[in-house]
């Protein structure tokens, strides 16, 4: 197993062909480049999220029980990071409505991932539990130290969200479980939206929005 080593994040060999690391490593030197703009703040490096590693699990899959296991794990980190967030002491009355609100939708998509799991009779994994669990999809909460960053994380949050259910895309085979994501998928690009307008950045940069930068 080869792994890539960098000051920010590090690339573990997956299931990914040279060219997706190639595109991600573009990516991944542009941010570091401009830095993330939120607020008008820098959110450290150490926050772009693992594009790469969130959407190979996903991808990866080749049958429902595996993309549906890798989805709850997905939404309860989420869910544990606006907690996290929220407990953070850093948001004024207006911020904290607005992640309030993106954690219960969060843990509302958890909600109906496990009842989808519990009816395909599969296996519910673990809850994520601390930081550690959090920086697998997206680094930095720990070095989050105000309101900007907070904003800032968030968005990277997302944006892992959607490209995971973007590529989750390609192996589901049941119906309902295509819809399920794909609404899913829809209000993770609302919360997008609504982010980037606090980060006083495009609200929609894309006309198609793929979880990539």
């Amino acid at each position: 197993m080869a792994r890539r080593h960098g000051p920010a994040i590090a690339i573990v060999d997956g299931d990914a062909d040279s060219a997706q690391i190639a595109e991600f490593e573009r990516d991944r030197r542009d941010l570091l480049r401009r830095g993330i703009a939120a607020g008008g703040a820098a959110v450290a490096a150490s926050s772009i999220p693992l594009l790469l590693s969130v959407r190979n699990a996903f991808a990866a899959q080749s049958g429902d029980l595996g993309i549906v296991e890798h989805a709850i794990t997905l939404e309860r980190v989420a869910v544990l990071a606006y907690d996290t967030l929220l407990g953070g002491g850093l948001l004024d009355p207006s911020v904290t409505r607005v992640v309030k609100l993106f954690r219960g939708h969060e843990q509302q998509h958890v909600d109906a991932l496990v009842a989808a799991m519990t009816a395909l009779r599969g296996a519910v994994p673990a809850k994520p539990s601390g930081v550690k669990d959090i920086d697998a999809v997206v680094k930095g909460i720990g070095d989050v130290k105000s309101q900007a960053d907070v904003i800032g994380f968030a968005i990277e949050l997302e944006t892992a969200a959607v490209a995971a259910y973007l590529d989750a895309h390609r192996n589901l085979r049941d119906a309902g479980l295509l819809q399920t994501s794909a609404t899913i998928m829809a209000d993770e690009g609302q919360h997008l939206v609504v982010l980037r307008l606090a980060a006083d950045t495009p609200p929609v940069p894309n006309a198609f929005e793929t979880g990539k930068k």
